[in-house]
């Protein structure tokens, strides 16, 4: 069976397995950049990670990365002179609400489809796809089910290990959850290990209460409709994914703040800490507007991915909490 790796929330997980392929979106070793010879100065870490991870990548693997950033069309380059494993970019449409825009991200679905197919994957039916998607839609139920019982880190975790082989939750929440001044993370994905930062914001006296990473309940598509589905399971998969996931890429960018406005205010939120990664324009960007949106104190947490970075995060983040006590 060929494994489909990849990391945009934008690829839908049902789609690959429809085709008889596994999924396995990844939040890559930090350490996989190593092995890549991407440029280090002005390339995002993580986009240079996720190049090394698919330089690892041997027979039976496939690498998938999106448009959704120039730093991901960067590491697809660098992926596809580096890996022996086949590589394709997936077009992500940057204009949203637009039939054009749902068009061709549709068609860019059936691109993949057809070259999963020339690897020697199925085509499926239409009644395949539309099972596969009730399948991966009952257990993202039980997904969200349990993110409300686990404590922050173990919700990150629980949701990495969903991407990795779309299994449910299993583990139960360790004790009572924690306990502190109310903070929203905000911003790109997570590497592996970058959950250990919720364990620094309690450890500074504050406590998640709404992760919106790339890498967190933010990029969960919305539960399917049941009757839509069986009647066009592509165009619902279009509006799951495509037309319901916020995020930074997207222009206008009306989803991204509606939904952060809406999450803070129903969390509690006191502040907001901003995880982006060192050369992320778009993070960047949107940094400076983040405190006028929320209304709250803003922590533009640039992350390195290197060895130090841990420590940094840390201090910062004890300074940072600090000023709100």
């Amino acid at each position: 069976m060929t494994t489909v790796v990849y990391s945009s929330p934008f690829v839908p997980a049902e789609w690959i397995a429809a085709h008889g392929a596994r999924p396995k979106r990844l939040r890559p070793d930090p350490g996989a950049a190593a092995r890549s010879a991407a440029p280090v100065a002005g390339m995002c870490p993580y986009a240079r990670a996720l190049a090394g991870e698919a330089m690892a990548l041997r027979d039976g693997q496939v690498a998938v990365f999106a448009t959704t950033c120039d730093q991901m069309r960067r590491a697809a380059e660098w992926a596809a002179l580096e890996t022996p494993a086949p590589v394709f970019l997936f077009n992500v449409p940057a204009t949203h609400g637009t039939p054009a825009a749902a068009r061709l991200y549709r068609d860019e679905l059936h691109r993949l489809g057809h070259f999963l197919v020339r690897l020697g994957a199925g085509d499926p039916a239409r009644e395949k796809l539309a099972d596969v998607m009730e399948s991966y839609d009952a257990r993202r139920r039980e997904l969200r089910d349990a993110l409300g019982i686990l404590t922050p880190r173990e919700a990150s975790e629980a949701i990495a290990a969903f991407d990795r082989d779309g299994s449910p939750p299993t583990q139960a929440a360790h004790g009572s959850l924690p306990h502190g001044i109310p903070v929203a993370v905000v911003g790109g994905p997570l590497m592996r290990n970058d959950a250990q930062v919720f364990d620094r914001i309690e450890e500074a006296g504050g406590v998640v209460v709404l992760d919106g990473t790339e890498s967190g309940a933010r990029t969960i598509p919305a539960p399917f409709d049941r009757r839509r589905l069986r009647d066009d399971p592509v165009l619902e998969l279009v509006d799951a994914y495509f037309g319901g996931i916020p995020d930074v890429f997207r222009r206008p960018d009306e989803a991204l703040v509606a939904w952060l406005g809406r999450e803070l205010a129903s969390s509690g939120t006191r502040a907001v800490v901003l995880w982006r990664y060192v050369w992320c324009d778009l993070w960047a960007a949107f940094a400076a507007r983040a405190g006028e949106l929320a209304g709250l104190p803003v922590l533009d947490l640039d992350v390195s991915g290197d060895e130090g970075a841990d420590r940094r995060t840390a201090n910062r983040l004890q300074a940072f909490l600090e000023v709100l006590r």
